[in-house]
C-alpha cells in the first residue's frame, strides 16, 4: 500500500470517515491522461522483483521516510501552484466544507450509485474544481498540510492535527 493510501486510511480512522468512497487516490496513469506530469516510479536495477511487484510484497514505509513523501507532494503542489479552488488551506472547515458538498452529499439522488465517480466528478466540478483528479490532489495536499509528525511516540506516526479533526467533527454534525 503507497504512503497516499496509508495516510489516508489513518486520516479516515482519526476522524471516523468511512472507507467508501475514497477520499484521495491518485492514479499516475489519470495524472498522465489529464496532461499533467507525474513522477515516474523508480525501480532498483539490481532488483527484478519490483517491476511489476505488488505493494504487499514491498517493506512497510516508517513513518518518518513516509513524512519526507508527503512533504515532497505537498513542495510540488506548491511549486506547481495548485489552485485550491475557494479553500482556505489556513482554515481546515474550508476544507471540510468543500469535502461534504464533493463526498458526501445525502441530498443526491441514490441513481448515482451505478456510476459514484460520475457523481463525484459533478460535484467536484460545480465546486470549481478541473475535473475529480484535481479534487483529489487538493484533497490530499490539505491532508497533508493538516498533519504531523509525532515522534514521541513509539514507533513515531502520523497523526492529522487536532484542529483538524475538531474540523472534520464540527462539519460531520451540521446540518
Amino acid at each position: 500500500m503507497g504512503f497516499g493510501n496509508t495516510f489516508v486510511d489513518v486520516l479516515r480512522r482519526l476522524v471516523g470517515i468511512s472507507k467508501d468512497p475514497p477520499v484521495a487516490v491518485i492514479d499516475p496513469n489519470a495524472v498522465a491522461a489529464a496532461g499533467e506530469s507525474a513522477p515516474e516510479p523508480v525501480a532498483d536495477p539490481d532488483d527484478d522483483d519490483d517491476l511489476g511487484a505488488d505493494d504487499d510484497s514491498l517493506p512497510p514505509m516508517n513513518a518518518r521516510d513516509e513524512w519526507e513523501d508527503m512533504q515532497a507532494f505537498v513542495a510540488r503542489c506548491e511549486a506547481e501552484a495548485i489552485e485550491l479552488c475557494g479553500i482556505d488551506i489556513d482554515d481546515p472547515t474550508s476544507f471540510w466544507e468543500h469535502y461534504s458538498r464533493i463526498e458526501t452529499n445525502p441530498d443526491e439522488p441514490s441513481a448515482s450509485a451505478e456510476d459514484p465517480d460520475a457523481a463525484r466528478e459533478a460535484r467536484a466540478k460545480a465546486a470549481g474544481f478541473a475535473d475529480l483528479h484535481h479534487w483529489e490532489w487538493v484533497s490530499q495536499y490539505c491532508q497533508i498540510k493538516w498533519s504531523e509528525l509525532v515522534e514521541d511516540t513509539d514507533p513515531p506516526e502520523i497523526r492529522a492535527k487536532p484542529s483538524f479533526s475538531a474540523a472534520a467533527e464540527r462539519a460531520r454534525v451540521r446540518p
